[in-house]
């Protein structure tokens, strides 16, 4: 499974357990009219969005390893930035924020999804970034 599929299966994997059910929406009918209830966040989360930051910058540097052997970026929104490596953290790390934010909207909502989807991304990230190591160590040969 290439990468582009499984980013594309982990939005709609997010999206598609996110709705709220009839039921969900009369239970959250009730709870705006009493207190919320405290709700604990899962270890989970802060665990995910730190292996998240590790995979984003082993994808700055594999992806600068990559380049300095000869191989040239794929990816139409970091290619224009793919030669500049302050350019690809700026580009990294906006991604990282962006993700984390739209992460933390979706727990509000949909608990297991979020981390789903955080989980998802990392994997894939972290195959993106395999794979750009691969490529770097064949054209060094």
């Amino acid at each position: 499974m290439t990468a582009k599929r499984l980013i594309g299966l982990a939005v709609v994997v997010g999206f598609s357990m996110s709705g709220v059910g009839p039921a969900e929406a009369a239970e959250k009918e009730e709870l705006t009219t009493a207190d919320p209830p405290k709700v604990e966040r899962p270890a989970i989360l802060p665990v995910l969005y730190a292996t998240l930051g590790a995979v984003q910058a082993w994808d700055v540097y594999s992806t600068t390893a990559a380049m300095q052997a000869g191989a040239r970026e794929k990816n139409p929104m970091a290619a224009a930035v793919g030669g500049n490596t302050g350019s690809l953290v700026g580009l990294k790390a906006a991604t990282t924020a962006s993700t984390i934010f739209f992460a933390e909207r979706l727990w509000r909502k949909n608990r297991i999804a979020a981390v789903v989807m955080l989980v998802a991304i990392n994997g894939a990230t972290a195959a993106v970034s395999m794979h750009n190591m691969r490529n770097a160590k064949r054209l060094q040969q």
